[in-house]
């Protein structure tokens, strides 16, 4: 007879919803922390045939199955915070009456498992060790939860309002910094560690969104050094690369390119090719915006090659895909803008804005703003003037500061060629102007 499995249904409600303050985990949430957790689990498998969806949690839940693959068993328990498959009511229905009681055997990876036996002959010491690597803290499920969230605003960002990304982010760090003044397991502290140092990050870009650079720097200096502390290389080389950004915006080429180089550190101590890649193609722009073309040529090679081996799963805010690799053709447009390569530059950009989901308002408004710098470069300053009022009347209801500060440049450039022509953009950067600072002031706490 099949019976619904409410062990596991209830262990799943007693999880907090990680983007749904104050509700439930759903089956949907669960089936994005499995997956997750099968990657962590298994590095060095490619385990997509084991993902879940709400649909399979459904009909583990309702009985329809009680024996998944090991793999997901793990998962599962990891996640839900559960010693053993009995916990959450799984089991074999070949196995025999013993072999179902054995499943109440803690699991080898446990600390019970591993020091259970143990402890009884090993005297104290052995007790204590095992203690004090296994204070109470934050949950296994209650954390995955967490990064899950933080993935999620990360996978999201580009089509977030900064008040509303903003918001998000401090939601999480309040939730994170309770946890790490609490006493915890070593591997629970080091993870959020890296968590507060990724959503430091996210927080800093919305900040720079809103004009609020001050604000961003201090955020992008502290998730820095957390990164550092935690030897979480690859997630610091993103934070110095993100921070460069904001040098890049404000013409400080030279800060930039110190920053990019310390992610380029950062980066040389353990990340994967896609950061690389993303490091390698900034700094091929820092050196155009110098003038330095055999530095652009060798870096952006670099960035080039690195991006052959990048991957979707090491995306984070700032990076763009196009057919499974890493998009490196924004910042070659942009470089070639520098170098005074308008034709070349048009190219590479309408590439990388027609591979940009529609959704990506905000990035496909930055990448036409220097479609219509290109444009002024090559003599068509009415095809500026359009592409920059398209830019701005797509993005008003989620005005950001690149955007303004582009519009204001396209139209200092269509002015000094022609005076009549540049005024027509006056009102429209004034109310995309104004509706930025309303934002802004929506945004303080």
């Amino acid at each position: 007879m099949i019976t619904p499995n409410t062990v596991l249904s209830d262990a799943r409600r007693r999880l907090d919803s990680p983007l749904r303050p104050g509700q439930r985990m759903s089956r949907a949430e669960l089936a994005d922390a499995v997956n997750v957790t099968l990657d962590q689990l298994y590095p060095g498998r490619r385990l997509t045939a084991h993902y879940v969806d709400f649909r399979w949690l459904g009909k583990l839940e309702r009985g329809e199955h009680r024996w998944p693959s090991e793999e997901r068993r793990n998962a599962l328990r990891h996640v839900l915070g559960a010693a053993t498959d009995a916990a959450l009511g799984l089991y074999s229905p070949r196995r025999t009456n013993e072999r179902i009681a054995a499943e109440g055997t803690p699991s080898p990876g446990s600390l019970d498992g591993m020091f259970g036996g143990e402890r009884r002959g090993s005297g104290v010491d052995l007790v204590e060790f095992a203690s004090a690597l296994d204070q109470p803290g934050i949950g296994s499920s209650e954390l995955t939860a967490a990064e899950l969230a933080c993935e999620g605003l990360d996978q999201d960002f580009a089509r977030t309002p900064p008040d509303e990304a903003l918001r998000m982010t401090q939601l999480l760090m309040k939730s994170v910094f309770v946890h790490l003044r609490r006493r915890q397991t070593l591997r629970h502290h080091e993870r959020l560690v890296k968590l507060a140092a990724r959503l430091a990050g996210l927080h800093a870009w919305a900040c720079f969104d809103i004009s609020d650079d001050r604000k961003a720097e201090r955020w992008y200096e502290t998730a820095a050094s957390a990164a550092h502390d935690a030897k979480a290389w690859g997630l610091g080389a993103w934070l110095s690369g993100a921070q460069s950004l904001i040098e890049w915006h404000r013409r400080d080429l030279g800060r930039a390119a110190e920053l990019i180089d310390r992610g380029i550190y950062f980066a040389g101590h353990g990340s994967d090719a896609t950061t690389r890649a993303w490091l390698y193609a900034l700094q091929a722009r820092a050196f155009a915006g110098t003038g330095n073309q055999d530095g652009f040529e060798n870096s952006y090679a670099m960035a080039e090659r690195a991006a052959e081996h990048s991957s979707e799963r090491d995306r984070r805010h700032g990076m763009d895909f196009a057919q499974g690799i890493l998009d490196l053709r924004y910042y070659c447009g942009t470089s070639r803008l520098l170098l005074r390569q308008p034709d070349q530059a048009i190219t590479e950009l309408t590439g990388s804005r027609d591979a940009l989901p529609e959704s990506h308002t905000k990035a496909r408004a930055v990448l036409t703003l220097f479609l219509a710098d290109a444009a002024v470069e090559s003599g068509d300053p009415s095809q500026a003037i359009s592409l920059t009022e398209h830019a701005l009347a797509s993005t008003i209801h989620q005005p950001i500061v690149p955007i303004l500060q582009q519009s204001r440049r396209i139209r200092r450039l269509v002015h000094q060629r022609d005076p009549a022509a540049g005024g027509k953009l006056d009102d429209p950067i004034l109310a995309f102007s104004d509706a930025l600072t309303t934002l802004a002031s929506k945004a303080e706490p």
